[in-house]
């Protein structure tokens, strides 16, 4: 039950949060609570784990609400079918774009810090 209660609880933490001005969605502001204190060490992974792992084995009957109201907007849906589509696709592109050119820009970062010569290596091979 502590699990539970503080996975719930930190979920509405953030959705008072969001509620209250913050413009983040309130279930993401209750995960990045939920990671801070797991972070800070303010609670220990124990007392969550088996919460977390219940809440992951059922997961899937979570979004069976979610199913059921899409279903009901189906003729909504269809006439917004252009608009939603090429929403979806640009946000896509663009995710993976960003992401990949992020991913290169770092890579090559990393590569670059690799080859330097580092200090403490020049004054070591110096003194042979």
């Amino acid at each position: 039950m502590l699990g539970i209660t503080i996975v719930v609880g930190l979920f509405l933490l953030g959705t008072l949060l969001h509620r209250v001005g913050v413009p983040i969605p309130g279930g993401v502001l209750g995960l990045l609570l939920f990671y801070g204190v797991l972070a800070a060490g303010l609670v220990k992974l124990q007392w969550v784990e088996r919460a977390a792992n219940l809440l992951l084995r059922h997961m899937v009957l979570l979004f069976v609400p979610l199913t059921v109201g899409l279903m009901e907007m189906g003729r909504m849906l269809s006439r917004q079918a252009f608009a939603l589509t090429a929403s979806l696709v640009v946000s896509f592109l663009a995710v993976l774009l960003t992401t990949g050119l992020l991913g290169r820009w770092l890579l090559s970062a990393v590569k670059e810090a690799e080859q330097e010569p580092r200090p403490e290596q020049d004054r070591a091979g110096a003194g042979r």
